[in-house]
């Protein structure tokens, strides 16, 4: 890893998390590998609509692709099995041989936890969301990328850092004033499951949408899904979310291992959908709102247990290519 000067880690550490809208530590040109920086942890979604947090770290590891060329890049989000560099990695190169910076997030390492998802509620996606969003703050002043150029996709988990980072009551909370936002994003299999409403106005940022998903797929039940488009879009009549379906596909469907069923893990399916935004409501899958209610939230969590996992062939193949296409699409020069 190439810090340009000896003393950038520390800094880094130190500072990268200042007061929303404070001036963040500059990278330099050279800067790559890993790289660990503070950052809150969130209990759970309340705790981040609330402004409760505890300290913590996230890690970001840098890869520069040939050239000195100031362009686009693209940070990844991981699951809650953590970063692995068959899943989340098997996309690192796809988007370097394509000629963007990439950054991958590690959420659990400087944390010291293994793997969320053995655990239910070890590690809520909500902190996930604002460490890409740290991230981006961070990745934004490096020298080799251009800030209205950064695109965040992920997986599952990562899928739902790479959703909910749309939302400006999110990104407000985390970025304050600032008008730095994600330019795209792609979520892989994001399960359903949030809104956060805004004070007045559009729900997000504005930026481009792809929504990958998968007909077999327990954490993302159609109707859920669509309905959540639907309560966007009545706020936000020009949101430029579009959606793609795998008919055939499972959960984490670049998985080689043949699908099968994981009960012991939460999907959450079973729940309405959840705005803890400028708001706080259940929204159902008819479009009926009513008060949240945190006992009814963990019956809901408590019943929706299990989703399936495993290689699905035509997803697997196609959507690193819908990714890529998307992404030149709105992160390269026109």
């Amino acid at each position: 890893m190439h810090l340009g000067t000896l003393g950038l880690a520390a800094v880094l550490l130190v500072a990268a998390l200042s007061p929303a809208g404070a001036q963040s530590p500059r990278l330099a040109a050279d800067t790559d590998g890993r790289i660990e920086i503070e950052a809150p942890t969130y209990a759970n979604y309340g705790a981040f609509r609330g402004g409760t947090s505890t300290p913590g770290k996230l890690a970001l590891t840098i890869w520069l692709p040939p050239g000195s060329v100031r362009g686009p890049a693209v940070i990844i989000g991981h699951s809650v099995g953590g970063w692995k560099d068959t899943a989340e990695g098997s996309y690192v190169k796809p988007l370097l041989d394509a000629g963007y910076v990439v950054a991958g997030l590690d959420h659990f390492g400087p944390r010291g936890i293994a793997r969320a998802a053995d655990v239910a509620g070890a590690f809520s996606p909500i902190t996930s969301v604002s460490d890409a969003l740290l991230a981006l703050r961070l990745l934004a002043t490096h020298p080799r990328v251009d800030p209205a150029r950064i695109g965040v996709m992920g997986l599952s988990m990562g899928g739902i850092t790479s959703e909910l980072s749309a939302y400006e009551f999110v990104r407000r909370k985390v970025l304050g004033d600032s008008p730095l936002k994600f330019a795209a994003h792609v979520p892989f299999y994001a399960p359903c499951g949030n809104v956060f409403s805004s004070e007045r106005g559009p729900y997000t940022t504005g930026a481009p949408m792809l929504k990958l998903y998968g007909g077999k797929d327990e954490t993302t039940p159609r109707a859920k899904c669509e309905r959540i488009d639907a309560v966007v879009r009545a706020a936000e009549p020009g949101l430029k979310w579009q959606t793609h379906w795998y008919e055939d596909a499972y959960h984490a469907w670049e998985n080689p291992m043949a699908p099968r069923f994981f009960p012991g893990h939460v999907n959450a399916s079973k729940c309405p959908i959840l705005d803890f935004g400028a708001r706080s409501r259940f929204i159902e899958v008819s479009g009926v709102e009513r008060p949240f209610n945190g006992q009814e939230l963990q019956t809901c969590i408590r019943s929706s247990t299990g989703y399936s996992m495993g290689y699905s062939e035509e997803a697997a193949k196609d959507s690193p290519g819908r990714m890529l296409a998307f992404f030149a699409q709105h992160l390269k020069p026109r």
